[in-house]
């Protein structure tokens, strides 16, 4: 199979370093076995999710959890930090049956139960607020959003709440949002420590390796797993949940989009600044237009915002890159709370959006032992999870009719290669910001 070219690397700085489990250490690649029964490549939610149902589902079977670089420092904990039980928009553009949106909703409602049960009966303490979410408009232009929403879920069943005016600037300390659309059941979180947290959970048949990459992978009746630094370990399936490399081991080709963001945290306000945002809860919102900026006014009191979309076929940013993207961070920031404008931004990072062209995420068995997963939009983190859970099933022989619709559901569509793919995404990107204006 081919050798990865491109691999994860670290750039900026994000939600790792909030997080209370970022000097955690899992065990050292020095003591990897040369065999395991399963090894999954990717540590983010994926491969959590895999490694989580395969332990639950073979506890006497060895399972090794590999990730490139440092768990919760991949594009797992580089995300503005929502689990979603409702999408953006319900189901993948060519398949929002209602029946569609109806599983879609039930298995994002169950994995977010899922994690949330392993959180509160193994006691870790997490950055993890069932805090429900906003869609939040500043301009009647973008109100078109939140009608479209709100119809299908009256159709879903799902409740919901409109807020306008005063009483939406106070439940948000803002007063830049006109209105906004809310629902409960999505959950707000520090992606990297939530991550990482669960990791610690997993139990002893699961080893887990972070720093880790991984080269190739050898295909045959017993899978070889070459890592960077020159040792092959085997085991007897493999499972890559990495995004966009995926497509690095030859697994699949011209399927992804790779999209850039950039988000960056304030410093933690101080109680004099506090003072818009008394009596407010720790809140999350997405902007009335799919390019606009998100915010978060998170639980240890900074102000986080993310927007800046842009498109590299290289998997991975750059320092220089990231300064860059300060000013319109900044703009948006100072827009929504001018009165911190002497604010600075403490973390500033880029991280990568997992996009398909239509939106569909993969689930799909390449050989009688390799099999891959990844999420196809940017409302990932429950559906990214979910995947790799429902592929440790299929691996595992278990039938459900959650496992069949996703391995119908599943297909992402065909990209044209470059230089089309490239020119094609930053025209359609470039497109998405003009229409956006001031919900960015």
């Amino acid at each position: 199979m081919h050798e990865v070219k491109l691999f994860p690397t670290t750039t900026g700085q994000s939600w790792l370093e909030m997080s209370s489990y970022k000097d955690h250490t899992f065990k050292s690649p020095a003591d990897m076995s040369d065999k395991y029964d399963f090894i999954i490549v990717g540590g983010g939610y994926g491969g959590y999710g895999a490694a989580s149902r395969l332990a639950e589902l073979n506890p006497d079977k060895s399972i090794a959890l590999i990730e490139a670089i440092k768990i919760g420092n991949n594009d797992s904990g580089k995300n503005a930090g929502f689990i979603i039980d409702v999408p953006h928009d319900f189901g993948d553009t060519g398949s929002s049956s209602f029946e569609d949106n109806k599983m879609y909703f039930k298995l994002n409602t169950a994995i977010i139960g899922r994690m949330r049960d392993t959180i509160n009966n193994s006691g870790i303490d997490v950055d993890w607020r069932d805090s429900g979410k906003y869609v939040c408009c500043c301009h009647p232009r973008s109100y078109k959003m939140i009608d479209t929403e709100v119809h299908d879920l009256e159709k879903m069943g799902v409740n919901y709440k409109i807020f306008e005016g005063e009483e939406l600037n106070r439940r948000l300390g803002t007063k830049y949002y006109t209105k906004a659309l809310y629902t409960a059941g999505s959950t707000l979180v520090n992606p990297a420590d939530v991550l990482r947290g669960l990791c610690t959970t997993l139990p002893d048949n699961v080893e887990i390796f972070e720093e880790t990459p991984v080269l190739r992978i050898d295909e045959g009746s017993t899978m070889s797993v070459v890592l960077k630094n020159g040792r092959t370990i085997t085991g007897g399936h493999v499972i890559v949940t990495g995004g966009p490399f995926i497509e690095q081991f030859g697994i699949v080709k011209n399927v992804f989009c790779p999209v850039l963001s950039y988000g960056a945290f304030s410093r933690k306000l101080t109680d004099n600044e506090l003072r818009d945002f008394e009596g407010v809860e720790p809140w999350g919102c997405t902007a009335g237009h799919p390019a606009g900026t998100t915010v978060r006014y998170t639980a240890d009191q900074r102000i986080y915002v993310r927007n800046g979309f842009a498109f590299n076929s290289q998997l991975t940013t750059s320092h220089q890159r990231i300064q860059q993207s300060i000013p319109k961070l900044r703009k948006a920031f100072e827009n929504r709370f001018p009165n911190l404008r002497h604010v600075n931004f403490e973390f500033v990072y880029g991280g990568m959006i997992n996009m398909t062209m239509n939106y569909r995420p993969l689930m799909m068995q390449k050989s009688s032992n390799l099999f891959a997963s990844a999420c196809g939009e940017g409302a990932g983190v429950a559906k990214t999870c979910m995947m790799g859970h429902y592929i440790a099933e299929w691996i595992s022989g278990v039938q459900s009719e959650e496992l069949n619709f996703l391995r119908r559901i599943a297909k992402p569509s065909w990209l044209p290669p470059d230089p089309f793919r490239t020119a094609g995404a930053r025209v359609r990107l470039a497109w998405e910001e003009f229409n956006a204006k001031d919900e960015i």
